[in-house]
């Protein structure tokens, strides 16, 4: 019995010390793959910016689609409370950021290396609850340049 009770308890010991380690493994993932769906759109923008011709329309303007993978909570990754491109949401106007929130408050703002200037016309695009979500990215040609507006798909 004193067998079985010291075996318990060294257990639950060794999970207690393990498990912020995994916590930040989770959270490590997480990022991970957000900063590759990064990387994914300023290749997109690149693209579009350095293949292609502005338009002064939308619905003519060339576009490209980027597929945003948003993790599930699970013993693997951390959850994500939202992600959002063109700043934080709730802000007004549009900066070259991908923002995202791990579940528990961890917030970065990742700075998109862009050549064009990105807009968003209803604010930042915000994505919540996981799995996966297309945007597209339009290049325009506005008086003051080409820019890349970027919105759902």
């Amino acid at each position: 019995m004193i067998r079985l009770l010291l075996a318990a308890t060294l257990a639950a010991a060794l999970l207690a010390a393990a498990l912020p380690a995994v916590e930040d493994a989770r959270a490590d993932r997480a990022a991970t793959n957000l900063d590759a769906d990064a990387e994914r759109m300023v290749r997109a923008v690149e693209s579009l910016a350095y293949g292609d011709d502005p338009t002064l329309s939308l619905s003519t303007a060339p576009r490209r689609t980027v597929r945003v993978s948003v993790p599930a909570r699970s013993w693997t990754a951390a959850g994500v409370s939202y992600v959002a491109v063109g700043g934080k949401p709730g802000e007004r106007g549009s900066r070259p950021v991908l923002t995202y929130a791990l579940s528990g408050g961890r917030e970065t703002v990742r700075r998109l290396s862009l050549p064009v200037p990105l807009r968003t016309p209803d604010g930042p695009v915000v994505l919540r609850g996981s799995g996966s979500h297309a945007l597209s990215f339009s290049l325009l040609s506005r008086p003051e340049g080409p820019v890349v507006v970027v919105r759902r798909a």
